[in-house]
């Protein structure tokens, strides 16, 4: 489910040329499309939009994790509720229904909470303060949605390069 969501990296430029320059040299050094490189100018409008440009495929990715990790809970807390009702304390083993209906609620919640975890991206937060303060403070900004790890290395380097500060994803 990782691979759906991919790394970003974002660097600041002072002016708008210098940002035009790096965006330049991501697409030929990297062989990105150039969907995938974009410029945010200083107070932008639409900021939210050129920063993730993929939101159906965000929200698909969190509704499917949801279910994944629900799911996975609720057996977990079902196999865990059986284990109790055959091996476990006297009031497991005698009311063997409520354990597994208590059990799977659990199971349930904290599959929940594990895939809201995962499917918010924290790993990202870095990345969308610093673009978020760089337009702010009248700054160019250029965000690099890559296709893999490798690439978001790549693009770290050739970025690192020419920018006056440079974050990525994982």
């Amino acid at each position: 489910m990782s691979n759906e969501i991919r790394g970003k990296v974002s660097a600041t430029y002072a002016d708008e040329a210098s940002a035009k320059k790096g965006a330049t040299a991501v697409l030929d050094n990297a062989a990105l499309q150039p969907d995938e490189v974009r410029i945010i100018g200083p107070h932008d409008t639409q900021f939210d939009q050129k920063l993730e440009n993929k939101d159906k495929k965000v929200g698909f990715f969190m509704l499917k994790t949801h279910m994944a990790f629900g799911l996975i809970g609720i057996v977990l807390g079902v196999f865990f509720a059986v284990l109790l009702a055959f091996y476990g304390p006297s009031y497991t083993q005698n009311s063997p229904i409520m354990t597994v209906i208590a059990l799977s609620i659990l199971g349930f919640f904290v599959g929940l909470m594990l895939a809201g975890f995962i499917s918010l991206r924290p790993d990202q937060d870095g990345v969308v303060n610093q673009s978020r303060e760089a337009t702010h403070d009248g700054k160019w900004v250029v965000v690099v949605n890559s296709p893999s790890h490798e690439k978001t290395e790549q693009v770290y380097d050739i970025l690192g390069k020419t920018a006056l500060s440079v974050s990525s994803s994982l």
